[in-house]
């Protein structure tokens, strides 16, 4: 019924789009006659202007001959209000824009017959105007064409009796139309361009109606009536239909509700009679063996979807010897694959106290066989890597009367029987150190406690010893090492500071001793002075030239002690200096990476201070990151040797400097962080350079920093 509803209402669509169409279409050729019919007239006028304008450019009396030869043009051509014969001069003094200057201006560059732009007349209707050269004489004829009488003299009757015809700009604007009411909604209608004049104008044309006769609606009525007998006589068929389903729906209902629970259930149902012959299965057990019911049914024993060496011993099942907690057996599917099932099978009655066949139920217990031995070999695993383990693990019960499991480890570093002390443990405390361990060896080792659910859902004690003996005597060594270091870098930092104090005070104190010599002379010229200026003055000198001597001797002596050079191999070298820094490395997250490249070589320098120099570099790299809050930093030492030189280069992936930083990066005391002096990269260049080294910075292409140094090779070159 519904098709058929459709296909009426396509039809009925189809039937108005035609009509629609061939009302455009005659729409359309209509304007197109129309236009075509002002074109030819507008040409035959232009022909004529152009003819009158060569006639005019040879008379003597040229305005006596326009009259006469205009009157009877303008009465055959109501379009054309005026004609008017323009001197040079007028045509000279023609400007562009909308008006009647617009047409003479153009003819006057282009030197041809040209329309001008519409334009609002005396009588304030818009006009346009036709301006023809005379030849030789510079001046022009204009035709001045009303647009509502053109349209009133072309548009014949029968045309504007069918559709409203006006003349319209390119913003849809009417500039003139045949009848003076406003245009008709919702009909057909069509422009087409209005050239000449041109200048956007266009020729539109609205049909006054649409309308679609008698024989149309007559056909539409006969179509809806038709479709309104076969819906009645569809309605009565299904009606009858209708009971007939609801009966076959009934019927149907016993068998789905039957159909759904065995499908729906998970466990395979195998039905056979009392001879062992299959004669049902359901879904899930077809999925088991992977076959369709109607090749599982009409087998025999023996089944070939049960695995060779299992067989249902149907002599057993009869004598009722069959487990009271069912049976397993190992089926084949037919891809290959094997399912462990447990089956359960049960007598199939007759329904009048007999027996014809046996229902056995199973389920799959593949999956859980793999659990149970997954977890019996997650266990062994687990066990393995507790006694594997070199940090003792003991499990405690929560009454601390009896020990549930220890490693061989825990054995190894505690001794049997002995207390555990600090168990139970305090609030907060998460571990209890020994300065010696409990066998008198003197080892330090570490009890760590914690409280865990055991297997049993018991409380239980987990207590991890851990021998922390050569981590405390690494970092006694690291701390021996960093304040032995610390000593150094103050040492450096003081002798710099020196150095540069000296410097900088210098000046100032020869700028005393001069100006104080200077006004000494002056004043020695003069008669009378007060008692005790010039002593003053001689004092001032002799103070500000022994503060000069004595600055001089600080620096003299600053500069004697100069640093001891002797022949080093680099790369011990690079290694105490970033195991030193290592520990801030670890306290901050930071990885370091030593990277050597090129050959094995030697130097000639002091260790100690080039140590001092990768140190330095490497804890600014750190710390720079570390307050910028970089997510992954990372340090990277690289060094390679040279032809002439070994070339060390440390990389971060930090924030890199800013413009303001790397231009003071030298200035002495400038300092990026809180708690800096800023004398650290001044002692590190002064070292390189010293050493006839270079140093420097630049950026990574992710925006870090990478500080290097050069330092010469020994002229010894590569070592024996």
């Amino acid at each position: 019924m519904a098709a058929l509803v459709l296909c009426v209402a396509v039809i009925t669509v189809m039937i108005v789009r035609d009509w629609r169409d061939e009302q455009d279409s005659v729409l359309i050729q209509d304007l197109l006659w129309l236009e075509q019919s002002i074109r030819v007239s507008l040409d035959s006028e232009r022909e004529w202007a152009t003819n009158l304008a060569d006639t005019l450019a040879d008379v003597e009396q040229p305005a006596t001959h326009l009259k006469a030869a205009t009157g009877l043009f303008l009465r055959e051509h109501p379009g054309v209000v005026e004609i008017t014969l323009l001197s040079p001069e007028r045509v000279r003094a023609a400007v562009p824009g909308v008006g009647p200057g617009d047409a003479v201006w153009r003819v006057q560059r282009l030197r041809h017959a040209v329309y001008g732009q519409p334009y609002i007349g005396a009588d304030g209707r818009y006009r346009f105007d036709l301006v023809v050269p005379q030849a030789g004489k510079g001046g022009a004829l204009r035709l001045s064409y009303q647009l509502d009488r053109l349209l009133q003299s072309q548009v014949p009757w029968w045309m504007a009796s069918r559709y409203h015809l006006s003349v319209v700009d390119v913003g849809g604007r009417v500039l003139a139309s045949k009848f003076t009411q406003a245009e008709p909604a919702d009909t057909f209608s069509h422009q087409l361009s209005f050239d000449p004049p041109g200048f956007g104008l266009s020729l539109r044309a609205v049909a006054y109606r649409q309308g679609m006769g008698v024989a149309m609606p007559v056909l539409l009525a006969v179509i809806a009536l038709l479709t309104l007998g076969l819906g009645g006589a569809f309605w009565r068929i299904r009606r009858h239909t209708g009971e007939r389903l609801r009966a076959e729906r009934a019927l149907s209902a016993e068998v789905s509700l039957r159909q759904a629970m065995e499908d729906g259930m998970k466990n395979g149902l195998l039905v056979c009679d009392l001879a062992g012959v299959v004669v049902y299965v359901n879904r899930a057990f077809c999925q088991m063996v992977g076959q369709d019911a109607a090749a599982l049914v009409g087998q025999a024993t023996p089944y070939p979807f049960v695995e060779a060496g299992g067989v249902l011993d149907w002599a057993a099942i009869s004598a009722d010897a069959l487990p009271e907690h069912g049976l397993e057996l190992t089926l084949r599917a037919q891809s290959g694959a094997q399912v462990e099932v447990r089956v359960y099978i049960t007598p199939l009655g007759d329904g009048q106290g007999g027996q014809r066949g046996w229902i056995a139920s199973m389920y799959d217990i593949t999956e859980l066989k793999r659990q149970r031995l997954a977890v019996a070999a997650s266990r062994a695993r687990f066990l393995a890597v507790l006694n594997g383990l070199e940090t003792g693990v003991c499990v405690t019960a929560d009454a601390l009367d009896a020990v549930l499991y220890e490693n061989p480890a825990f054995g190894r570093l505690w001794p049997a029987h002995a207390p555990l002390p600090g168990l139970p443990p305090a609030e907060g405390e998460e571990g209890v150190p020994f300065d010696h361990g409990p066998d008198g060896s003197g080892r330090v080792v570490e009890l760590r406690h914690n409280r865990i659910e055991w297997s049993d859902g018991e409380r239980a004690w987990l207590t991890l010893l851990l021998d922390v003996s050569e981590a405390r005597q690494r970092e006694e060594r690291e701390r021996t090492l960093e304040q032995r270091f610390q000593d150094t870098t103050r040492l450096v930092a003081m002798g710099e500071m020196a150095s540069s104090l000296a410097h900088e005070l210098g000046q100032p104190l020869t700028a005393i001793t001069t100006y104080a010599g200077g006004l000494k002379r002056r004043l020695g010229r003069v008669e009378s002075l007060p008692d005790g200026v010039l002593p003053a003055l001689q004092g001032l000198s002799e103070q500000a030239q022994r503060a000069a001597q004595i600055v001089a001797s600080i620096r003299a002596f600053v500069k004697k002690h100069s640093p001891q050079v002797e022949p080093v191999d680099p790369l011990p070298l690079m290694q105490r200096a970033l195991s030193l820094v290592q520990p801030l490395a670890d306290k901050h997250g930071v990885p370091l990476r030593l990277v050597q490249r090129g050959r094995a070589c030697r130097l000639q320098a002091d260790p100690v201070l080039i140590e001092q120099v990768v140190l330095n570099l490497v804890k600014n790299a750190i710390e720079a990151q570390v307050d910028a809050g970089v997510t992954r930093p990372r340090v990277d030492v690289r060094s390679e040797a040279g032809a002439e030189s070994w070339r060390v280069e440390v990389v971060d992936n930090g924030p890199g400097l800013s413009d303001s930083a790397r231009a003071n990066l030298f200035t002495p005391f400038y300092s990026s962080k809180a708690d800096g002096m800023g004398i650290g990269l001044n002692i590190c260049r002064s070292i390189v350079e010293f050493h006839r080294g270079e140093f420097g910075v630049t950026r990574t292409l992710s925006g870090g920093c990478v500080f290097w140094f050069t330092l010469p090779l020994d002229a010894e070159g590569v070592p024996a």
